[in-house]
């Protein structure tokens, strides 16, 4: 994988992670967005990795690579936000859903439902209250024609996430199923 550099970054993250642990150097891993990143502590101070190229990058190189994010979710001018915000260390939950929530993107892509719920399973063991997986975790059970599952799990969803956009339209969905079911 790091040879080939064939891979997502947040996998080549993990490797270079233990990579370095068995050099004796600190590697931690980081969501930047769009792209996972690594921090290593070197002894003349810490540098931030592209995993996938291995690259070291500047505080301007990251700077612009968050630039696009920043101007397309209005965080410019007075809600500006630090690079240093962008930049601290993910914990391993927050690296393992990462992981998963890739697969999950791979497996809806491809309409293999079956192999999302098992990745949507983990993700809600993971993240219990991650309100958003419970719905993709129902949708997945109605593509599957589980009408049953994916009615109960979209209830979780509107139950608990009050104040998201797409509540309309799931309960649309759920009322949707119902009437199908019976």
């Amino acid at each position: 994988m790091l040879r080939t550099r064939r891979g997502i970054p947040s996998s080549l993250a993990v490797l270079w992670m233990e990579l370095a642990q068995g050099l004796g150097l600190q590697a931690r891993g980081i969501g930047f967005p769009g792209h996972f990143m690594l921090k290593v502590t070197l002894p003349k101070g810490q540098v931030v990795l592209d995993p996938f190229t291995g690259k070291s990058l500047s505080r301007e190189e990251l700077g612009e690579r968050l630039e696009p994010y920043k101007r397309s979710n209005g965080l410019v001018g007075d809600f500006d936000v630090p690079l240093g915000l962008y930049l601290q260390p993910a914990s391993s939950r927050e690296i393992i859903s990462r992981m998963l929530r890739n697969l999950k993107e791979v497996h809806r892509a491809q309409e293999d439902w079956q192999r999302a719920i098992a990745v949507q399973d983990r993700l809600i063991a993971l993240l219990p209250s991650a309100w958003g997986e419970y719905r993709d975790r129902g949708i997945a059970h109605a593509e599957q024609g589980n009408t049953a599952l994916a009615v109960r799990d979209l209830e979780i969803y509107l139950t608990n996430a009050e104040d998201a956009l797409d509540i309309d339209v799931i309960a649309e969905r759920v009322a949707t199923l119902r009437r199908t079911a019976n």
